[in-house]
């Protein structure tokens, strides 16, 4: 039978109250059921450690192959630019291969605005901005200074360190 952590604490909380009327102390079903649940527990601690090693190596190899990505599509964008460049310079517009595959360039085609850098604008030409986000350091402050916040509270939760 496969017993779980759950089962091995609960086990643990039955024993803790069981004591044994003569000596005042655990019965023996305490010791088996803390032992177990010791071994269980640090099954669990062990699993955790080994799913952390294989999310960071997950997360590297993510990160290895979205720089090697970002790399080849600059290297393609590189590549088209020298393409057109070369379409320009020869006056061919249309390259085709076969009907299946082609390039085709339009000259001053596309627009877009430049901006320099440091350089300032009447505000009818910005943006309208985002509603600001609520500070909860300022939030937290204020309430551990006494100031009552509607729709905020301070929440505790436990901590579980594993290395």
């Amino acid at each position: 039978m496969n017993i779980t952590l759950f089962d091995a604490a609960q086990s643990v909380r039955e024993a803790l109250a069981t004591v044994d009327p003569e000596t005042g102390e655990y019965t023996d079903a305490y010791s088996e059921s803390r032992e177990l649940f010791e071994r269980k527990g640090g099954a669990c601690v062990a699993y955790s450690v080994e799913e952390a090693a294989g999310i960071a190596a997950a997360e590297s190899m993510l990160k290895t192959m979205s720089e090697r990505v970002a790399a080849r599509k600059a290297r393609l964008d590189r590549f088209k630019g020298y393409l057109a460049e070369c379409m320009k310079a020869t006056g061919i517009n249309k390259l085709s291969v076969d009907g299946l595959v082609s390039a085709t360039l339009y000259p001053d085609r596309d627009e877009s605005v430049e901006l320099e850098d440091g350089a300032e604008f009447p505000p009818e030409l910005f943006n309208d901005p985002k509603p600001p986000a609520p500070s909860k350091s300022k939030i937290k402050a204020a309430i551990l200074a006494g100031h009552p916040i509607a729709g905020a509270r301070i929440v505790r939760r436990d901590r579980l360190t594993i290395r």
